[in-house]
């Protein structure tokens, strides 16, 4: 990973470098764009256009300090407060935990098939990701998110108004307790499902990531069978 002494003079050069520092963490390479577009404050298309122009001494010091802060261990979402997630930016704090890659491959699956005007649960919803994801790309369907803490569905809700999106709801459950009422056509949920001892939770990356919103007990198993349960 570059070090805050090798940061690259240019703007192609630095988003190089950001993009091999986000693959040496396992983090998607893509999102180099993204974040290299919030250091320089300009966009995405802009960067891509003109790779040669120079790094300005406060764009180079804010990225050696965001490379600085990577190699610590901090994800990409907790430095910025927010993440891209498909066509859209995702607002977190601190309890919610960021997307993934896998992440998109559930909304995939669950818009495969999905009929008109459905009612759609989102167990577990943190920033909202699945239901807003799937609001987005359905507007004739209603989302309904459900998460336990109260943090969340308000991180939630602001997500839902900031991308205008009135086909998605957010309230306050918890799996373990009683199920809301009504039908729905889809149920989504990317509980935890890491062993709590798995080496994988030490990674750069995820280390600082809420623990209880990616590892469960019985072997990372246990959400998953309530849910299945209920």
């Amino acid at each position: 990973m570059p070090t805050a002494a090798e940061l690259p003079g240019t703007v192609g050069a630095g988003l190089a470098a950001a993009r091999q520092a986000l693959a040496a963490r396992g983090d998607e390479p893509a999102v180099a764009l993204w974040l290299w577009s919030r250091i320089l404050a300009r966009p995405a298309a802009w960067l891509l256009a003109h790779p040669e122009a120079p790094l300005a001494d406060g764009a180079a010091e804010r990225g050696r300090r965001l490379l600085e802060r990577l190699e610590e261990g901090h994800s990409v979402a907790r430095l910025c407060g927010s993440a891209p997630f498909l066509d859209f930016e995702l607002r977190l704090t601190p309890r919610t935990p960021a997307p993934r890659a896998d992440t998109e491959t559930l909304v995939e699956a669950a818009l495969d098939g999905l009929p008109r005007r459905a009612r759609v649960l989102d167990w577990g919803a943190g920033a909202g990701t699945l239901a807003l994801a799937l609001a987005r790309a359905r507007p004739d369907c209603r989302a309904l998110g459900l998460d336990r803490d109260r943090g969340a569905v308000a991180v939630a809700r602001a997500n839902a108004l900031r991308l205008r999106l009135g086909n998605a709801r957010f309230a306050r459950a918890d799996w373990r307790g009683a199920w809301p009422a009504g039908r729905f056509d889809l149920i989504v949920a990317n509980p935890p499902y890491i062993d709590p001892r798995d080496p994988h939770l030490r990674a750069a990356g995820v280390r600082r990531e809420p623990r209880g919103a990616l590892a469960a007990t019985e072997r990372g198993l246990r959400d998953l069978r309530l849910i299945a349960a209920g």
